[in-house]
């Protein structure tokens, strides 16, 4: 038989999300290597390792760890002058979490902020390049050592040291980039320092707009002292100057001319990536960087409003329904109300809103019930608007009153259940038949009420056979055919995952994947398979046992 555990909802997401908090370990130094054969400081090394504590925040509520880190740092060269370029190499001491769950081929990008101090202030970020990596489950998770550039003030004179006081670790999971901040809460301290000495070149200038910007909208650049023909990269920073990422901005068309002079926009990421808030957008071209401060508001002021283009008409009218000052790129659910406020489903439309925030789209009223046409950003219940609407007829009528009722709809939670935890696969007895027995798995449902398109995924491992007396049966000898389908009234079409032998490596019962081309996925889903178990031939008799784990993320 097989006996089956199911880990509780919350844990579940956590496992997912555990591999974001785990790679925020970081190594630092301080210290400094031996000149160069001729002399020169250039090719020193200035190295140095703390373990401060730092408190980690994983993305979506999904917890907090705080541990010792160790941080180590080889900075070099040892003088720059003014604006001059400075690199990093960081090693990633273990995290101070593990992930309950092995992931393979995960997309990562590390960094780290520096804060300056003596002969410069403010911070600076270490950005390393994109890896993939393995997270096993269980162990402590250490990032493999990165390197990346950054370019001093360029007011900056004399020794400057340097001291770690945030790692940002970002993750590719499910289709979405995660953020995991870590700040360093105590034990912190220098990892080395670099002396600025001589004369710099002309600082660049950097101008950004003074009022608010939207969220996935060009934001115009310009500035002056720019190295002739470079290529200017933008990133957007916390106030601060710390936590740069080029990722930020999701595409430009920035040109430095052969004066020196910055031209050009460029386009902030969709406002799931940038939360209203104070930045400093910094553009590098290479050679040289500068800063301006940056205000982002996805929302314009005032309220979100709703407008008919018409209020009455008989069944059959089309109306434009119209929005203005809701965040852009999201879904606006749009939908006939009758008179107890109930949504008309054969009535519900979809739109996307602009990148300023307006939307605009045809309503056909198709009952003669509906007394309202609704409109919500995402199914968020504080984004509900309602606009009165009247269905005429030829009779006329002795006049109208309306009443306005509202309601509130809050999202749930990603669950699973199950029929049993017990699958007797019955008796073989050696030396005769094939020693395959056949079984099912019991049925597990699925249920999505969150109200978002960020899809899901049910796994599975399976522990190998063990009988009391020491006997084995190694998990490879079951195989499943899995199957799931949607119940009636769900929305999103799930997949199920391949025939394969079940053992210590997960896998997929059924998954559901992002849809971008409707606003949420969800309801619930059936989802079992076919079992069969090989009994190997040279087997101890005996009464035999392993679990079987189903994930769900």
């Amino acid at each position: 038989m097989i006996r089956r555990r199911r880990p509780g909802a919350t844990g579940l997401l956590a496992a997912c999300f555990v591999l974001l908090l785990s790679g925020v370990g970081v190594a630092a130094g301080d210290g400094a290597g031996d000149a160069g054969p001729d002399g020169s400081t250039a090719a020193r090394l200035d190295a140095g390792t703390v373990t401060p504590t730092v408190h980690c925040v994983l993305p979506a509520g999904q917890g907090e760890a705080t541990g010792p880190q160790e941080m180590t740092v080889e900075l070099s060269p040892a003088v720059v002058a003014p604006g001059g370029r400075v690199h990093a190499k960081v090693t990633l001491g273990p995290s101070p979490a593990t992930s309950q769950l092995a992931l393979e081929d995960v997309p990562t990008i590390p960094s780290l902020d520096l804060a300056m101090s003596g002969g410069a202030t403010g911070t600076v970020t270490v950005r390393g390049a994109e890896f993939t990596m393995d997270v096993p489950a269980g162990k402590p998770i250490e990032l493999p050592p990165y390197e990346g550039d950054f370019l001093v003030p360029a007011n900056a004179s004399g020794a400057v040291s340097f001291a770690p006081v945030r790692t940002l670790t970002q993750t590719k999971v499910l289709g979405s980039v995660f953020e995991t901040p870590c700040d360093v809460v105590d034990g912190g301290g220098s990892v080395g320092t670099v002396t600025v000495e001589g004369t710099g070149s002309e600082p660049a200038t950097l101008t950004a707009p003074t009022d608010p910007v939207r969220p996935n909208t060009p934001v115009t650049l310009g500035g002056s002292g720019w190295t002739p023909g470079g290529t200017p990269v933008p990133s957007l920073c916390a106030a601060g100057g710390g936590g740069c990422d080029p990722l930020k901005f999701s595409g430009n068309d920035l040109t430095i001319d052969a004066y020196g002079t910055l031209h050009g926009t460029a386009t902030l990421a969709p406002a799931g990536a940038v939360p209203d808030g104070r930045y400093e957008v910094k553009v590098n071209d290479g050679t040289k960087e500068a800063t301006a401060s940056l205000t982002v508001e996805a929302v314009a002021a005032g309220n979100r409003e709703i407008s008919l283009s018409r209020d009455s008409g008989p069944v059959g009218t089309v109306i434009t329904v119209s929005g203005r000052n809701y965040n852009p790129d999201r879904w606006i659910n749009v939908v006939g109300l009758d008179a107890t406020g109930t949504g008309i489903d054969d009535s519900a439309v979809y739109v996307k809103s602009a990148p300023d925030g307006t939307f605009a789209v045809e309503f056909t009223v198709v009952s003669d019930a509906i007394t309202a046409v609704q409109a919500d950003e995402g199914n968020d219940p504080a984004t509900v608007r309602t606009a009165p609407f009247t269905v005429t007829t030829d009779g006329g009528g002795g006049g109208s009153a309306d009443q306005r009722l509202t309601t509130s709809v809050r999202a749930g939670t990603l669950s699973m259940v199950q029929d049993g935890d017990i699958v007797d696969f019955g008796t073989t007895v050696l030396g005769t038949g094939s020693g395959v027995q056949r079984s099912r798995l019991n049925r597990v449902e699925v249920e999505d009420a969150r109200g978002v398109d960020s899809g899901w995924s049910l796994t599975a491992t399976l522990t190998g056979f063990t009988s009391a007396d020491g006997g084995t049966i190694p998990a490879d000898a079951v195989r499943w055919t899995p199957k799931c389908a949607a119940r009636d009234g769900s929305v999103g079409t799930p997949v199920a995952g391949s025939p394969a032998a079940l053992g210590s490596r997960a896998a997929s019962l059924c998954r559901m994947d992002p849809d971008g081309s409707r606003p949420f996925t969800g309801g619930r889903f059936d989802a079992d398979a076919d079992l069969t178990l090989k009994v190997p031939g040279f087997t101890r008799p005996g009464d035999y046992s392993a679990t079987l784990t189903l994930t769900l993320l």
